[in-house]
């Protein structure tokens, strides 16, 4: 399989082959476009951090995990950074027992050499060492684990308003009386509505939305003082435990994984 680049890649809906795999290497800065395929998805990034939108969810997605998409929902990768990926496109026909629903997923060294090795295979019917690689590959990635790097994003316009607003700036030091204020409503009816429409709190969500930027910028190279301060912290020594408490792991640790 030829290494694309995101314009001149074929459309995997279009393809007759039961499983398509493609490897893309891309400059950035890269957006994809809200699109959706017939097919389900996975989706690991080799290099380079993608941010995700997979119907009303927010995803990053650093070198470590991968994104498992359905079919038929509309979802969207930006990066600001070179990047490169792999993807795999499956016939649910061909393979019914896929998620249904979206998930990032870690990718263990197994898994990566697995999507890494069936993301260059040429289009062909598949032989049987092939179909056997495949399945190896289906077993390991569902038994991994969910990871916790995406975020549900609100429905009501008010509530949608303050979320837009904090994902431009993660680091913004509102607080949730402050945003309310803005968005028209008032604090309890926001707490009480995130919780509704993204299963969190306000402050949970909150939270998650400054693991998930760390994660990113700590990926793309940045320093934990640097991510710290980008994410409103006075002192380093609370970010790093606010980051262990609610991800399992520090800061540095997780740089040497990426």
């Amino acid at each position: 399989m030829p290494r694309y680049q995101p314009a001149t890649a074929p459309d995997p809906d279009q393809l007759a082959d039961p499983i398509v795999g493609m490897a893309i290497d891309a400059p950035a800065p890269h957006d994809s476009g809200l699109h959706r395929h017939c097919r389900a998805q996975l989706m690991y990034a080799v290099s380079g951090v993608l941010q995700i939108r997979i119907g009303h969810t927010r995803c990053v997605l650093p070198p470590t995990m991968a994104a498992w998409i359905p079919s038929g929902l509309w979802h969207q990768a930006e990066t600001g950074k070179p990047f490169a990926y792999r993807s795999l496109y499956f016939d649910p026909a061909v393979y019914p027992s896929l998620p249904r629903r979206p998930q990032i997923i870690a990718v263990s060294p197994l898994l990566r050499e697995l999507i890494v090795r069936v993301a260059e295979w040429p289009l062909s019917p598949l032989e049987p060492e092939q179909e056997r690689l495949v399945e190896v590959l289906l077993d390991e990635a569902g038994r991994a684990p969910e990871q916790a790097l995406s975020l549900p994003l609100p429905q009501d316009r008010r509530l949608l308003r303050i979320a837009e607003q904090l994902l431009q700036q993660p680091g913004d030091e509102a607080t949730l009386e402050q945003l309310a204020a803005q968005a028209g409503a008032s604090s309890r009816t926001v707490n009480r509505l995130f919780q509704q429409q993204t299963g969190l709190g306000f402050s949970a969500w909150r939270r998650q939305l400054k693991i998930m930027e760390a994660s990113r910028l700590l990926a793309e190279g940045e320093s934990v003082s640097r991510v710290a301060t980008e994410l409103g912290y006075a002192q380093n020594s609370a970010f790093i435990a606010m980051f262990r408490r609610h991800a399992g792991l520090t800061p540095g640790q997780l740089k040497r994984l990426l």
